[in-house]
């Protein structure tokens, strides 16, 4: 055999065995949203804990997990990760899509204000004006604090990046926001800076796939949920590497050292569980109250088909504890 012939065969199988390779590699679209939120993710994606799972994962950055979810819903991704209140209406459109995986849930949630600072509750801002966006989870929070208080505000509509500059021009009184413009929020006021916390509501972050990933490919479903459930043992075990690779993800436009400040505020643990479900019946409670849908308030019969737990329980049955 002549060497030019032998390099030949070599190269020929070089080829075969890289498309083999490629063949047993699917590849999957993800709708990203803050990372900081979902740490179990940029691991994933700064480890490449894909590739252990025989995935190609192309990640998306998306502004707000509503829009992820749009583009799921548009045929544009097979994954998105958001807050659990526009899943709520999707379900009560039945779309096609299924929570597969809580991923952490944010427990620092607060309203915003500049004035006085012996208002540190919701009871003592009666007759204030307070900025926030309507129509999400936030002004659900808000409004179910208010009824508690038993006062009266007046709510000024505005856009999530909209509410800061309102807040540091006078035109509302308090804000309530996003957590993630809570820091320039502070950055904004300066010493003026108040917080009220509220502990009745967190945001829960969840992942979403595609009824048609799911019904095809339910392997793929179970392959990326043990890539985020690998990166999430790295989050427990090795918290200095999981801010690392936040800060890495986010092209270190936050520190390590940020990440784990910002991370004292989330409770990072992959699950599915009963008070997730009430929570969004209830939110779906309050959507048809507003009249924003029209239709019989959910319940956690009709929710539930839009929640599987299948997948997660596969990897570890503790993780789910729905009824």
């Amino acid at each position: 055999m002549t060497l030019t012939f032998r390099h030949a065969l070599t190269g020929a199988a070089a080829s075969l065995l890289a498309s083999t390779a490629m063949a047993d590699t699917t590849a999957v679209t993800i709708g990203g949203g803050p990372y900081l939120d979902i740490p179990q993710l940029s691991v994933a994606m700064d480890q490449n804990l894909w590739a252990e799972n025989d995935l190609e994962a192309e990640v998306i950055a998306f502004r707000t997990g509503r829009s992820a979810f749009e583009a799921l819903l548009g045929g544009q991704l097979d994954f998105a990760f958001m807050a659990e209140f526009p899943a709520v209406i999707g379900a009560m459109q039945e779309q096609e899509f299924r929570v597969i995986a809580e991923m952490s849930q944010y427990t620092a949630t607060r309203i915003i204000h500049g004035g006085n600072p012996e208002i540190d509750t919701i009871a003592e801002m009666d007759g204030m004006k307070v900025g926030l966006t309507q129509g999400t989870n936030v002004h659900y929070m808000f409004e179910n604090e208010v009824a508690a208080a038993g006062i009266t505000v007046e709510i000024v509509s505005a856009g999530p990046p909209d509410i800061v500059p309102a807040l540091a021009r006078g035109d509302v009184d308090a804000g309530a926001m996003f957590p993630s413009f809570y820091a320039g929020a502070k950055e904004v006021l300066g010493d003026a800076y108040q917080e009220i916390p509220v502990d009745s509501y967190g945001t829960h972050f969840i992942l979403v796939a595609t009824q048609e990933m799911i019904d095809e490919n339910p392997d793929v479903v179970t392959a990326v949920l043990a890539s985020l459930y690998a990166g999430e043992q790295v989050v427990i075990s090795d918290p200095a590497a999981s801010h690392q690779s936040v800060s890495n993800v986010l092209g270190g436009t936050l520190t390590p050292d940020d990440v784990a400040a910002a991370s004292v505020n989330y409770n990072f643990n992959m699950q599915l569980n009963q008070e997730m479900l009430e929570l969004m019946v209830d939110e779906g409670a309050w959507i048809i109250e507003r009249g924003s849908i029209e239709g019989e308030p959910p319940t956690v019969e009709s929710i539930a088909p839009f929640i599987d737990g299948s997948f997660l329980s596969g990897i570890d049955a503790s993780r789910v504890t729905l009824e």
